[in-house]
């Protein structure tokens, strides 16, 4: 292969034109955690009463938080995103829920350490803490609230990340999540100032918890970190089958069709060592299953709840779901910071917290004991599909911290390409929504796209933008760009070295390029940065022929390339010879070959020592991408061809190759981007079937 300029040359190169990232104190040039690295301190002991009836809660909490920091921090700030239900809020008014349920907290109190009042300030979902003394690098301070908090139906046209479902007309799980005065991450840039609106999820620092819950006595409780009063909390023929769980002894500990046995008069009580948030479900007369995944570092348990009335696809997948996700990302990435992970279905919208993961997606009702019911390939691997997201989500951002508020795109990128990643090894004919190349185009020429870099609460449509784009460019980086080996081995480097740490999107641009050696700008300006898609068009093939052919070595080869013969003369093919052919004094060069042929034997020449293919690549897009090509012959024989990106170079527009074409044979088909890797928008100028001379 040997790439040729082209005539005309662009005036600037900025496809290529280098990346400008921001860099502060906490990272290094080469995309890991600088030598002076820091993230603040905090520990959390929360002590909640839990009224189910009324799906509310009374709280109080000591923080102590230690500013690590090179700042004086004289405020600190804290989200309760459940002020978003409350009236008034900034989400009620742009989208017009004025008159929907009311939640949210009412009472808050902020006291330090003697029990003086601390001044507090509301800003939307956002309250701001005022010191009595500025609080030093090194520092410590300790906090203590006392609060309300009342969750709305997870059927709120708000749609929310927590609330309760009921089930005949009974409050029968809810999911207590962005319940407490949840610490603001503090990094080098300062406060993520920006409330809670509806898609710019969270900016959090990671915490030790110390949590005791109050519960009332029939419901189960599932929450984040180590479970630490099971046997108190659980009757004791359910915690032996409980202890007894490992990956050879699945159990289903509750139901189905058994009297629920919960009767608990214990509060529950859990600690975490470095967890992102704290989050827990109450819920009765659910089936309860649980399973180990045997692990190198320690065994990971997973369990699935979903309500007693016939979760068909809930019962047969969940825990396989869960097993196969933790078990294959484990090996990839390493273990999550979660020894355990409860799966629990809930109405509404799916969502991922450390230990605990909440999908919503159900399938139909029906006996689990019984036949197999009807149900549609999208309600199946809607149910596996979403476990296998949620459970994804325990490497980004449950194990490797970003500031979701501020780069949606990052974790929600990364985690639909690792859920792609998972579905793809379950089920070959898997119906997978994110990641695909071929399916993307229609999402990035769609006139109100909008890039992956952009603020969750501005895109049209978060799915496509923090989704299903950046899904799709992580498999071309797998797949084309750097190689499946050199991709993985990068990836899990990246979660290993961050474990624990708080990154962001330069860092992992900054990291791959390192660790790759490959000169990437142009792919994450194009596919997370600039609105844009990829349009690349196969213009032309063109044969060129060796210079020191004679003429009939020419006509030996274009013999391969005969023009289309009509009904007539096939058919006339039964007369015999014709009557110039008898009489040969009435041949001339018109009796012999067409003007076609006549033509290609005054193709261009070249020396080269057989026929070249000069083909013709139009970048109609706005992303240079490489360029995969198949090579057909008529006897069936195909080569492949992967251009590099760098062709585009010199001319980001448009590009001339030159391909060696067999001697003695014919070119049945040019092919460009065959199997759909590319992510082109347009594939219908992806093919020429017969070359010009």
């Amino acid at each position: 292969m040997l790439l040729i300029a082209a005539s005309a040359q662009a005036e600037t190169d900025e496809p290529f034109a280098p990346l400008e990232l921001p860099l502060t104190e906490i990272s290094s040039p080469t995309g890991t955690p600088s030598t002076s690295y820091w993230q603040q301190q905090l520990s959390y002991k929360i002590d909640a009463r839990v009224n189910t009836d009324k799906a509310s809660l009374t709280a109080t909490a000591v923080l102590n938080y230690r500013n690590q920091s090179p700042d004086t921090l004289k405020t600190l700030w804290f989200e309760l995103p459940q002020q978003r239900f409350a009236q008034g809020s900034l989400a009620r008014e742009k989208y017009q829920a004025g008159a929907s349920e009311a939640g949210g907290t009412t009472r808050l109190r902020v006291t330090d350490s003697a029990r003086q009042p601390l001044k507090t300030g509301w800003q939307d979902t956002l309250v701001a803490v005022t010191l009595d003394t500025p609080l030093k690098p090194g520092q410590q301070v300790q906090l203590h609230f006392a609060w309300d908090l009342k969750l709305v139906s997870r059927s709120h046209p708000l749609v929310p990340r927590s609330g309760y479902e009921q089930i005949n007309g009974e409050n029968r799980l809810l999911a207590f999540a962005q319940w407490y005065p949840r610490a603001l991450r503090y990094g080098p840039q300062g406060w993520n100032l920006r409330p809670f609106v509806k898609n710019a999820e969270f900016s959090l620092e990671m915490a030790d918890f110390s949590v005791t819950i109050d519960a009332s006595p029939q419901y189960l409780l599932l929450g984040s970190g180590d479970w630490q009063s099971a046997g108190q909390n659980l009757p004791e023929s359910v915690f032996k089958q409980y202890q007894q769980v490992s990956a050879d002894t699945p159990a289903t500990l509750l139901g189905p069709g058994q009297p629920w046995p919960v009767n608990n008069q214990q509060p529950w009580r859990f600690k975490g060592e470095q967890l992102r948030d704290f989050t827990f479900v109450v819920a009765r007369d659910v089936i309860w299953q649980a399973r180990k995944v045997t692990h190198s570092q320690g065994d990971i348990l997973i369990t699935a709840a979903y309500p007693d009335n016939g979760r068909w696809l809930w019962h047969k997948y969940a825990l396989e779901a869960g097993v196969f996700a933790i078990d294959q990302l484990s090996e990839w990435l390493g273990q999550p910071a979660a020894k355990s992970i409860h799966l629990v279905n809930i109405a509404g919208l799916g969502m991922e917290y450390p230990g605990l993961k909440l999908v919503g997606f159900r399938g139909p009702d029906a006996d689990i004991t019984g036949p197999a019911p009807q149900y549609s390939r999208t309600q199946k691997y809607d149910v596996i599909g979403g476990i296998l997201h949620e459970i994804a989500h325990a490497w980004m951002p449950m194990t490797v911290n970003t500031d979701e508020r501020a780069e949606g795109f990052f974790d929600e990128g990364i985690t639909s390409y690792l859920a792609f990643w998972l579905e793809q090894r379950w089920s070959e004919n898997f119906q997978s929504f994110y990641g695909e190349p071929a399916r993307v185009g229609a999402v990035m020429t769609a006139t109100d796209y909008l890039p992956p870099v952009t603020f969750a609460e501005e895109v049209n449509s978060k799915l496509d933008s923090h989704y299903h784009v950046p899904a799709v460019a992580l498999n071309i980086l797998r797949e084309t760009l750097l190689g499946r080996a050199q991709f993985d081995t990068i990836v899990a480097d990246f979660f290993h070295i961050w474990r624990g740490r708080n990154a962001g999107f330069s860092d992992f641009v900054r990291f791959v390029n390192q660790q790759s050696g490959e000169q990437l700008d142009w792919f994450w300006r194009g596919w997370f940065m600039h609105r844009g898609y990829v349009d690349i068009e196969l213009e032309r093939a063109q044969v060129i022929l060796p210079q020191d052919w004679n003429r009939d070595q020419k006509l030996a080869y274009l013999q391969h390339y005969p023009s289309a013969p009509s009904l007539t003369r096939i058919r006339n093919g039964d007369l015999g010879q014709t009557y110039e052919q008898r009489n040969p004094g009435l041949l001339d060069r018109h009796s012999l070959m067409d003007d076609q042929t006549y033509a290609r034997l005054g193709a261009k020449t070249k020396a080269v020592e057989q026929p070249q293919l000069r083909v013709t690549l139009r970048n109609k897009g706005s992303i240079p991408m490489p360029a995969p090509l198949q090579l057909h012959y008529a006897d069936g024989t195909v080569q492949s061809y992967l251009l590099s990106v760098d062709l585009w170079r010199q001319n980001p527009e448009q590009v001339e190759i030159m391909l060696s074409l067999a001697p003695d044979k014919a070119m049945s088909l040019l092919h460009l981007d065959p199997l759909l890797q590319i992510g082109d928008a347009r594939r219908v100028n992806h093919r020429i079937t017969q070359p010009e001379f």
